[in-house]
């Protein structure tokens, strides 16, 4: 009877010991994820319950197979418990980056950009993450060691049913995940993720989580080509936002020179104009296409138009990368040149590429000394893209006690209007401003904090979506057209309108056009005061958006979760007042209909 009841006890404690890890990681999970987990819906609140399951069966399995290695087991068991805590401490880096956990965009994105994705983690690495990582470590080694030695008082039945247990959690666990995964625990959450992703790339499977950078091909109507008057130079500016230049307001001196050029009446600057997408895939292709999708679609470019309707030459500079990524094979159609960051002998400055004061002294040559007739050229920027590389010498901002990531930040804004002051100086130097139209504008904004986010990818707020613009017209540039550019930059306006602007101001018709509900409008052109603008998130998360006059509407879809907004957006500019609830029912339904063209229209392939 003692013998039984020593039995008992000891059976009692190995299974408590054993599942301590997993309860404890779990309650971790719970307490970090608190502000998400806390608003899910009861049937979404389960799977994170029944995670415990899956965790507890996955560590003894994880355990087992350990127990199994006749030698150095401790070795063993401190080189799992080494890359457990490693993947956590990214993971939850990664949680509290982007205010979501990885899914399958951010792992396909450390796969096809492992060299910038190591150089973000560390370039985000402080000493606090070393000594946070050695306590994580030292906490779990103790755990799941204890655990290790309880596992030896088990007999082989019980231990061969818990793996028979895990394989049927793993099945089930399996066909569930991949539809609210976040709702889980981040064991399960991220283990299937990562099995989707190499699912679909190995053996084809179809989970529509990764469309990879193919070239563009498509067909262009063949016509007589014309001359073209001006030269057309799109300066496009890297997570950029519109509040942090001192040209729209900032407190900070940021862009000096953009101050003077507006002064001075030189440039036209837009006070509403928004991206359309809040990543550079998306809505870089809407500049230069005028088509509101999120698809990789076989759609002319601007440039595309030019080099075969026109006399003119056509250059592409971006010190970012392009090659390693196949990103190139997107944008490098139709081009007389293309350079980017992998062509270049200057070293790397940032994760993205080179640095653009640098990659200046390059491309500024090719805009000034061409002299053999007239020419489209983009000039993409990188240095404002996160990490915000600063340079010891640019030191403009700073926070009394330490710089901080806003200091950076502004410093990479402020170096770049230095650098497009000596492009606008060189060209009028060399006598080219006065035959050149020159758009300046930016992919996309960037979070610091508002909302709970930062970077970009999240959200559709305005610290995302609203970014600066500006364009600079020659002095020959005809009087009612500059008027009307000028009353249209007060208005609101989105990346869709450069497309058939540009289209426009060259001379150039497509004649069967953008045949879409929310297409851009000319700025040549009145653009309607009513006119809706739609904007897209698909990235870390499932968002999509209307402007409406005054006010904007976002939908956001997490996990299952719906979120409805409205916000007086210029008013109530940093969107703390959510107005959903004040609307009449029939203004939710017509709101919620437009919402739902939005996302037809921008995941439809158009061929």
């Amino acid at each position: 009877m003692i013998v039984q009841t020593d039995s008992t006890y000891s059976l009692r404690r190995s299974i408590v010991i054993l599942a301590l890890f997993p309860l404890l990681a779990l309650l971790a999970d719970f307490v970090i994820r608190f502000s998400y987990l806390k608003v899910l819906e009861p049937s979404l609140f389960i799977h994170f319950i029944l995670s415990f399951i899956f965790d507890c069966t996955f560590y003894f399995v994880l355990l087992f197979l350990i127990s199994l290695i006749p030698k150095k087991k401790l070795i063993a068991l401190g080189t799992i418990v080494f890359l457990i805590s490693a993947v956590q401490l990214l993971i939850y880096g990664h949680y509290f980056y982007f205010g979501v956990l990885p899914n399958p965009y951010s792992i396909n994105y450390f796969i096809n950009h492992s060299a910038d994705s190591m150089s973000l983690i560390s370039s985000s690495v402080r000493w606090f993450h070393v000594f946070v990582f050695v306590g994580i470590f030292t906490a779990q080694f103790y755990l799941l060691r204890n655990a290790l030695s309880g596992l030896n008082t088990l007999s082989q039945r019980i231990k061969y049913s818990i793996v028979g247990i895990f394989l049927i959690v793993v099945v089930v666990f399996n066909n569930n995940v991949r539809f609210a995964p976040a709702s889980y625990s981040i064991t399960p959450a991220t283990i299937f993720s990562i099995k989707y992703v190499l699912q679909e790339r190995w053996f084809n499977s179809s989970f529509e989580i990764h469309k990879g950078y193919v070239r563009r091909r498509f067909e262009i109507t063949e016509q007589s080509k014309i001359p073209m008057r001006y030269n057309v130079i799109l300066f496009l500016s890297e997570s950029v936002r519109k509040k942090d230049f001192s040209s729209y307001g900032y407190e900070r001196t940021t862009t000096p020179f953009l101050d003077s050029l507006i002064a001075s009446g030189s440039a036209i600057q837009f006070q509403h104009h928004v991206s359309n997408a809040v990543s550079t895939q998306y809505s870089v292709p809407m500049i230069f296409s005028g088509n509101f999708t999120i698809e990789k679609t076989d759609q002319p470019f601007v440039y595309d138009y030019i080099h075969r309707w026109t006399n003119a030459k056509t250059f592409f500079f971006t010190s970012q990368s392009m090659q390693r990524s196949n990103i190139d094979l997107v944008y490098n159609t139709s081009l007389d040149t293309f350079v980017c960051q992998e062509q270049l002998e200057y070293e790397q400055f940032n994760d993205l590429g080179v640095d653009d004061a640098v990659f200046a002294l390059s491309v500024t040559p090719m805009l000034t000394h061409f002299n053999t007739g007239k020419y489209f050229s983009v000039v993409q920027f990188n240095n404002t893209h996160y990490p915000y590389t600063v340079k010891p010498h640019i030191t403009d901002f700073f926070s009394p006690e330490h710089p901080n990531t806003i200091d950076h930040y502004d410093n990479t804004i402020r170096e770049q209007d230095d650098i497009m002051r000596s492009y606008i100086r060189a060209l009028q130097f060399s006598g080219a401003l006065d035959s050149s139209i020159i758009f300046f504008t930016s992919d996309h904004g960037e979070a610091f904090g508002e909302h709970g986010h930062s970077g970009h990818l999240h959200s559709l707020y305005n610290e995302e979506i609203e970014v600066p613009m500006w364009i600079l017209l020659p002095s020959s540039f005809p009087k009612e057209k500059r008027k009307m550019i000028e009353e249209n930059a007060l208005r609101n306006t989105s990346h869709l309108d450069i497309f058939p602007t540009m289209m426009e101001l060259l001379g150039l018709n497509i004649s069967d056009g953008i045949k879409q509900e929310f297409s851009g409008q000319s700025l040549l052109d009145p653009v309607l005061e009513d006119r809706i603008i739609p904007v897209v998130g698909k990235d870390m998360i499932d968002t999509k958006g209307i402007i409406l006059g005054t006010m904007k509407f976002i939908e956001t879809k997490n996990d299952g979760r719906i979120v409805l907004e409205a916000f007086e957006y210029r008013s109530d500019a940093k969107e703390q007042k959510n107005l959903w609830q004040t609307l009449s029912e029939s203004k939710k339904n017509e709101v919620k209909d437009l919402l739902h063209k939005v996302d037809s229209i921008s995941t439809a392939v158009n061929k």
